[in-house]
């Protein structure tokens, strides 16, 4: 394996780690319909997520009592799903960000200089 493949699959699997999290702590602003929710992330934090990824981390988290949504029905076009966080969601996050937290001091630890 190269040096470019092996960074890029590296850089694939802490993406991953890290979705859940980007996507809850979204969530915890204020309620997104799946496309909205893409843009965010990618205006807000630079990250590109395809439809598909998110749809099934959104799906993980509703089995999970994480996440709940409700559909909205448009005068026009098709109706919309609209996720939001649940208060086990919020109190998941609280340990998600205590945890992320702890690991990004050790990694900048581990890293300096």
């Amino acid at each position: 394996m190269s040096q470019d493949e092996f960074l890029s699959n590296w850089e694939s699997q802490a993406r991953k780690g890290t979705l859940e999290l980007v996507v809850m702590a979204a969530l915890a602003t204020k309620e997104f319909y799946g496309y909205e929710l893409v843009e965010y992330m990618k205006a807000r934090c630079g990250m590109s997520v395809s439809d598909g990824t998110l749809y099934a981390i959104l799906l993980r988290l509703k089995n999970e009592g994480f996440v709940r949504y409700r559909w909205e029905h448009a005068a026009t076009g098709p109706g919309r799903k609209y996720y939001e966080l649940t208060r086990q969601g919020a109190a998941a996050l609280a340990g998600m960000r205590t945890t992320w937290a702890e690991i990004t001091r050790a990694v900048d630890r581990a890293t300096e200089g």
